[in-house]
């Protein structure tokens, strides 16, 4: 009676470099398709945020302040919620968030700046922009800080201080690559023809 024939090492080794070679190639557009998910989600999140601050500053004739510490981190939305429901629910969590350069556990919230309330009387910053803007944004898939708030002042913060600011185009714009330099944000109300990212 013939025993049962069993794989030899070699027709291992060639299942196992086909299995490798299929990964290598699965692998990489997975990850790129998780990367494009989570940017279409953000830009839903900012867009309703947006919408519900725009509203508040219908009513209010201004928008919610910000915190300026933890690094502007929208991590409470009572102004939205309380006692107008602006917004019903939302996801405050950036799907890119980082400790980042700042080393703080809060950094996983997007951030809001409200320029009246955080920038205050700024010789940059001249009265329309002070009482009428305000901006929102996502670190991005670089997960680095671009600097997308300094684009509402026209300033290169990238040229100032490179050392805090290493997205060079500070804008995402993924027709530059899925993973490429820059932030995912919003500006709200006089913003001045300041580039908005679409929809």
């Amino acid at each position: 009676m013939r025993s049962p024939r069993a794989f030899t090492l070699i027709e291992l080794l060639i299942v196992v470099a086909i299995i490798a070679i299929l990964a290598a190639i699965a692998v990489p557009n997975f990850l790129e398709a998780q990367t494009r998910a989570k940017v279409s989600r953000v830009k839903a999140d900012l867009r309703s945020l947006a919408t519900a601050i725009e509203a508040y500053g219908v009513d209010y004739n201004a928008y919610p302040p910000d915190v300026p510490n933890p690094q502007y981190r929208l991590s409470d939305v009572r102004y939205l919620s309380t006692p107008i429901a602006y917004i019903t629910s939302v996801n405050l969590r950036d799907p890119f968030n980082t400790t980042g350069m700042f080393g703080s556990n809060n950094l996983e919230s997007f951030q809001y700046f409200n320029f009246q309330n955080s920038w205050g009387p700024n010789a940059m910053v001249d009265a329309q922009f002070q009482t009428r803007t305000a901006a929102l944004k996502s670190w991005g898939p670089d997960r680095n800080d671009g600097g997308l708030e300094w684009l509402i002042l026209g300033l290169d913060y990238t040229v100032m201080d490179p050392s805090m600011f290493t997205g060079i185009n500070r804008l995402y714009d993924a027709t530059n690559g899925t993973l490429s330099f820059g932030d995912i944000g919003r500006f709200i109300g006089d913003t001045h023809g300041m580039p908005q990212q679409p929809n």
